[in-house]
């Protein structure tokens, strides 16, 4: 708080130096006149001023500053000096800066001053050469609303206008009285968390969603609303008093939780919490196989790809299943990507599991078994002795025949052969010619 006091008899000392330089100034100007008797009572004769303050009214919230200007209107006189005091409500307004930088008074006796303990300001200073005006700017003053309740500024009746006339008449003066509407800080957003979705930039896959925020005095009621716009402003009708609520089998999107809250008869900001929901897996997908051979076999390629239509797709998983051992169980999942590689020696008689998560943490599976291609090389390799026995049968049997036919002992078995069907026949022949 700045505050400046004038004492009040050094004040009016220089005050009264000021018109006598005024008077001097204007003494020069001054023309005599021949006047004519007329019969006119004392105050009639004193020229009057009208001093306003604006704007008269408004309202403000509790901490805000605003910029109230005083003004004159001189009722078609010259003035030369204006001694102004001012008198506000100190328990709801504070001066923050009494301005005069652009005030029609052209010479301060000191600058303006004010105490905000008292809920005074006070400005005196000279026009030189006066000034006839009807709006001319005495002051800018900033206020700072302190406190809610009705706050009143006015002109004291102790302020002294006088006139260039080179003697510093005094003129008489009127002024309104400004009364302003301080009302309460609106209080600030609701502070909202939740147990089942907390973190507002994730995706979760549970539909049911449970909503808490902490409670403040002097908090009478809360509106809110559920939505799937992330800017709504909820109307201004108490819907609980509670500090929770819950949404069941809520459908799966972006969604947005906005509350508000009614403190000390004024609603504050509102509070947008959201929510994300998606309890649907990624997109069904086969995996493919592919084979690196060379002059054997070395290992198998896995492929997969889907998608994820709301969350998107977060990870994939493999495990692989050795058949030949019981189903019960379970393989191991380890973190991989397209193409995931099969070692040889875990190629034949296996099984690849391929999961799929989204950012909800929704599954998707997929398998595909991983057996090896037929490939003649090999065949051979694996087959080798049985293959070479058979060569050694083949060849011994190949050596017999050649035997059989190159001694021509098939030529004369097959002459003694020839023989017997041919005596077989003759005896046929005969015992037909004897019947």
């Amino acid at each position: 708080m700045h505050t400046h006091h004038v004492p009040t008899k050094a004040l009016r000392a220089t005050f009264s130096c000021i018109l006598i330089a005024l008077a001097i100034i204007a003494s020069s100007r001054i023309q005599v006149h021949a006047q004519s008797t007329v019969n006119l009572s004392g105050p009639d004769l004193i020229p009057k001023t009208e001093i306003l303050i604006s704007p008269p009214s408004g309202t403000f919230t509790q901490g805000s500053t605003f910029e109230v200007p005083i003004y004159i209107n001189t009722k078609g006189s010259s003035i030369g000096a204006i001694e102004l005091r001012i008198r506000f409500d100190a328990e709801t307004l504070s001066v923050v800066k009494p301005s005069g930088g652009s005030s029609v008074i052209g010479l301060w006796i000191e600058a303006p001053s004010y105490d905000n303990a008292r809920g005074t300001i006070t400005l005196v200073g000279g026009i030189p050469n006066g000034i006839t005006t009807e709006s001319g700017l005495l002051a800018n003053i900033t206020f700072q609303a302190k406190s809610a309740g009705p706050a009143s500024v006015r002109i004291q009746d102790d302020t002294r206008i006088l006139l260039n006339d080179g003697v510093g008449s005094p003129a008489n003066h009127t002024a309104n009285r400004a009364v302003y509407t301080i009302v309460s800080r609106p209080p600030g957003g609701v502070v909202v968390f939740s147990e089942t979705h907390p973190l507002r930039d994730h995706w979760y896959n549970n539909p049911t969603i449970s909503l808490a925020w902490t409670p403040e005095p002097g908090v009478s009621g809360y509106s809110m609303i559920l939505d799937d716009k992330p800017n709504t402003i909820p109307d201004n009708t108490v819907d609980t008093e509670s500090t929770a609520r819950s949404y069941q089998e809520q459908p799966d999107g972006a969604w947005y939780f906005h509350i508000k809250a009614l403190k000390n008869g004024v609603w504050g900001a509102s509070t947008d919490f959201a929510l994300k929901i998606d309890t649907a897996p990624p997109a069904d997908f086969e995996p493919r196989i592919n084979y690196i051979t060379a002059a054997v076999i070395s290992r198998a390629l896995i492929s997969f790809f889907t998608t994820d239509a709301l969350s998107g797709l977060d990870r994939y998983e493999v495990g692989l299943i050795d058949k030949s051992k019981p189903a019960t169980e379970s393989p191991v999942f380890v973190r991989s990507e397209s193409p995931y590689q099969v070692p040889f020696e875990s190629i034949d008689h296996s099984r690849l599991i391929v999961r799929a998560f989204d950012k909800a943490g929704n599954v998707r599976d997929a398998s595909i078994d991983v057996s090896l291609p037929f490939l003649p090389t090999k065949f051979i390799r694996d087959h080798a002795v049985a293959l070479l026995l058979t060569l050694l049968i083949l060849m011994m049997a190949g050596f017999v025949l050649h035997y059989f036919f190159g001694h021509h002992i098939a030529r004369h078995v097959s002459a003694i052969w020839r023989l017997i069907t041919d005596r077989k026949r003759l005896e046929k022949l005969e015992d037909d010619e004897q019947k």
